[in-house]
């Protein structure tokens, strides 16, 4: 990745849910010198908060990165993790293939338990669509950029949550 010395602001990370792809609250984050552990530490330690996930319930981290990034993950915020906390690490199921064979038995999805079918790509997808208003960000203000990527994050969510019913309407299914 190329950085400019008249940027700011050189790309944002974010944590959304695997399975329906909502973006969790408060974990859009700016990238100021490139994709920078710190950066990730702080947007999983919202995610966990906002999304008020319990030890019991565990945690799967798909990172395009994870087999780096959990090196030294419990030494940088393991103490800032609720207690008794599993974090799982994978690799999403496109990148893992650009990586290490010993990555790709480790990390893929396919062969943690309990992860079930998941691709783990869903922030591609999501990329597209928030994609589209870079233009708009580029000349404005810091504030104004986050609420820009904060409003376009938010109707994304929304518009999940309304049409997630239709989706799942039982009524609508057949049974031959």
């Amino acid at each position: 990745m190329l950085y400019s010395k008249a940027c700011d602001i050189t790309g944002i990370v974010a944590i959304a849910c695997a399975r329906h792809g909502c973006f969790a609250p408060n974990t859009i984050v700016d990238l100021s010198r490139g994709e920078q552990q710190k950066n990730v530490d702080w947007a999983f330690l919202e995610s966990i908060r906002t999304t008020n996930v319990q030890s019991d319930q565990g945690v799967l981290f798909i990172y395009d990165i994870a087999c780096q990034y959990c090196v030294h993950f419990q030494s940088r915020i393991g103490h800032l993790l609720p207690p008794g906390l599993q974090v799982d690490w994978a690799i999403g199921l496109f990148h893992v293939h650009a990586h290490k064979d010993e990555c790709f038995y480790r990390f893929a999805s396919s062969f943690i338990p309990g992860a079930g079918i998941v691709a783990g790509e869903i922030l591609e997808s999501l990329w597209a669509g928030l994609n589209t208003i870079t233009p708009a960000t580029r000349t404005a203000t810091l504030a104004h950029r986050a609420e820009i990527i904060d409003d376009h994050a938010s109707d994304s969510n929304h518009r999940k949550c309304i049409n997630m019913g239709e989706r799942y309407n039982i009524s609508s299914i057949k049974c031959y």
